[in-house]
């Protein structure tokens, strides 16, 4: 089976101040945190148009489709790590009228001469306004569901298609993924293919030390203490589609970078297994590039697996 891979900065105050006490059924609201979601997704598709635009323009220059489309958020080209973090802060902080400036930039690194070229590809359209909001909240709200019919001795809940799900087994069951889909709408991560996750990666080769890397527990904030009477758990690495692996602290993101940068030699010779040791060394890039923009934000880290899914249509 394939694997969707993505490498994402987490924002943990987010997590331990907004969302997990308002999945935990405490007072509180998300509705600003929804509506931000909504704003960078018009940002994105407005900047993803710029990127396969500018792919079409491109000609025989060189443009690299898996990294600056299919691989970094929104529309970025710059090439030092810590100019592509600070580019996705300003997409991240922008109004959809302020892309086509930010995304002219970039076209302008690759080429000054081929912005005039140009033009954003705007094949399809998003959904309304309400419609997205409804799409990035509607798992958070079944979790904070079931948390409160768990605080009310309610065994079970209805689903979204009206089906009786237990309560319990919902809240425990999904909170990782959920949790990191839509932090992943407010700071986005980088996409991926394949089984070079950092955790699988260090795993198969001959690394000097493990890597700054641990079990995902931080991800449930409040939760643990709120429901203790749940059975909680967490994973250190992704097992499987569909999973959350191995996080990273944000005092331990610049180690981790170390970590990267002292083995990269090991590392890409896990390519060797696959003959493929180009494709490893573009992963390791993105992971380094994801670790930048969380050191930059004063972020932690992890590793997930189908967050997003282009195939489907679901882009960072």
């Amino acid at each position: 089976m394939g694997y969707d891979i993505s490498f994402h900065p987490i924002d943990l105050r987010v997590v331990e101040e907004r969302i997990t006490p308002y999945l935990a059924g405490l007072d509180g609201e998300i509705d600003d945190l929804v509506a931000d979601a909504v704003r960078q997704a018009k940002v994105r598709f407005r900047a993803n148009a710029w990127g396969l635009g500018t792919s079409k323009a491109a000609g025989d220059r060189d443009f690299d489709t898996f990294l600056y489309i299919w691989g970094r958020p929104f529309f970025v080209t710059a090439q030092d790590p810590a100019m592509v973090a600070e580019t996705v802060v300003r997409y991240c902080h922008s109004s959809v009228d302020e892309v086509d400036d930010l995304a002219r930039e970039q076209i302008a690194l690759l080429d000054p001469g081929l912005v005039k070229h140009v033009e954003p590809d705007m094949t399809g359209t998003l959904p309304a306004d309400a419609h997205l909001a409804e799409g990035f909240r509607w798992k958070l709200d079944l979790l904070r569901a079931a948390a409160l019919a768990v605080r009310e001795g309610r065994s079970t809940i209805p689903n979204a298609d009206g089906d009786e799900i237990p309560a319990a087994e919902a809240l425990t069951g999904n909170v990782h993924f959920a949790m990191v889909e839509f932090l992943a709408a407010l700071l986005p991560g980088w996409i991926e293919r394949g089984k070079v996750w950092p955790t699988e990666l260090a795993g198969r080769a001959a690394v000097d030390a493990y890597p700054p890397i641990d079990d995902n527990a931080p991800l449930l904030g409040c939760l643990p203490t709120e429901l203790p009477t749940l059975r909680w758990e967490s994973e250190s690495m992704i097992g499987g589609n569909y999973t959350i692996g191995g996080y990273t602290a944000p005092d331990e993101v610049h180690a981790l970078r170390q970590w990267l940068a002292r083995n990269t030699e090991p590392l890409t010779a896990v390519g060797d297994q696959w003959d493929d040791r180009p494709y490893v060394q573009g992963a390791l890039r993105k992971i380094d590039e994801a670790l930048a923009l969380a050191e930059l934000t004063g972020s932690g880290f992890v590793e997930a697996a189908e967050i997003y899914i282009p195939m489907q249509g679901t882009m960072n």
